[in-house]
């Protein structure tokens, strides 16, 4: 049985009917080993724009949110 389909299995570098196909198959399973790293690489990266608690706290006094009294107490808490 071998002898029939013996030109369809001829080494590393033949898959099927192709030539260099088993090296084409690493590479794509490579590339898909490597994008699934980078998308679990890329969700768990925090984001880099994220604001500091000064910044927060300014919103919050322009908002209206705090009062002024309560904003330069909070600020003098933070810049301990």
């Amino acid at each position: 049985m071998y002898r029939s389909f013996g030109h369809l299995c001829d080494g590393f570098f033949q898959y099927g009917r192709f030539n260099y196909g088993g090296v084409i198959m690493m590479i794509l399973g490579v590339l898909l080993i490597a994008a699934v790293i980078y998308f679990i690489w890329k969700g768990n990266r925090h984001d880099e724009k994220s604001e500091s608690p000064l910044d927060l706290l300014k919103k919050r006094f322009v908002n209206g949110e705090i009062s002024e009294e309560e904003y330069r107490a909070k600020r003098e808490t933070l810049r301990k």
